[in-house]
């Protein structure tokens, strides 16, 4: 093979982990996506029929409660969470455990992440505050410092930023495909909450987000990824209390496990101290130029 065509592949090859990074990050794949955002899109698939029939609880067919589940959530607004990913093949990188808090309404979030083990399985805390991400801990920074990047400044070089947001996950059920169905009760927590099974279709979810969300890299994934299995508990108001999903990518896979917990809490996050802090707003150019390299570079 020769220089160019290996430095070609070797593009190649980067750009298809980060995809699977980017899609893994924050613990879902497809909350990277953004996909299906609340409100977004034609309320007509809601209602159409579901192939399941009705639960008798809601009153709802499974395929409804599955719709509204994601309205239920956007209305109480704040929850606790406790997220757990695993990979295989190139996605071995996506064994992440997190903890947290967020309010949607002022988009705050709070959480503590254990990354993997290939990244020394140190623990990373993030807090998102008026648009700005502020992380700490190592591999980077030392105890107690922090740095931070304003999310449209990543947004603005092709970084994206959707997976920091974990109602992300619950807003793509907007994109579900028409296949669900019922499945057992379980007990979530201490709530006996009830099953629905089935997927997720990111093309038709990335259909469903506002134009200036409907990037080429988006639609280039949800095109690759195909149809996303999932399995959804809700409590007895339809709020989420369980979301799993199962997401295969080039012989590699990322199981997502995210529970959801004392809706309506209240969520406080405060910027750290200034004098704590580094300023990292250029390094989302300096990657989004990287990833912009042409290819014969």
């Amino acid at each position: 093979m020769t220089t160019g065509s290996t430095s070609s592949a070797n593009r190649l090859g980067t750009r298809r982990r980060r995809r699977i990074g980017t899609l893994a990050a924050g613990g879902a794949v497809v909350l990277a996506l953004g996909l299906g955002a609340c409100g977004g899109g034609s309320d007509d698939a809601a209602s159409k029929p579901s192939v399941a029939t009705s639960s008798p609880a809601t009153q709802l067919t499974a395929f409804e409660a599955v719709k509204a589940s994601a309205k239920s959530s956007q209305e109480a607004g704040s929850a606790k969470f406790s997220l757990t990913t695993t990979g295989t093949g190139q996605a071995a990188s996506a064994n992440v455990t997190a903890d947290g808090s967020f309010d949607s309404a002022t988009q705050a979030l709070e959480m503590n992440l254990t990354l993997p083990a290939e990244a020394g399985g140190t623990k990373v805390t993030m807090r998102l505050v008026d648009g700005v991400a502020y992380l700490s801990g190592a591999p980077l920074t030392a105890e107690g410092q922090w740095v931070k990047m304003p999310l449209d400044a990543m947004a603005s070089s092709g970084l994206d930023t959707s997976a920091m947001d974990p109602t992300k996950s619950l807003e793509q059920l907007q994109g579900v495909a028409e296949d669900v169905k019922e499945i057992p009760a379980q007990d979530v927590r201490g709530v006996q909450a009830k099953g629905y099974a089935g997927t997720i279709d990111p093309a038709k979810a990335i259909e469903q987000l506002p134009a200036e969300q409907q990037t080429q890299e988006a639609k280039d994934a949800a095109a690759e990824l195909g149809p996303i299995p999932f399995e959804l508990y809700v409590d007895d108001q339809n709020r989420p209390v369980r979301l799993s999903e199962t997401i295969a990518y080039e012989g590699s896979t990322v199981k997502v496990s995210m529970d959801f917990y004392d809706w309506g809490t209240s969520v406080a996050v405060a910027a750290p101290d200034p004098a704590s802090v580094k300023d990292l707003s250029n390094l989302g150019a300096q990657m989004g130029a990287g990833a912009a390299a042409p290819a014969g570079a």
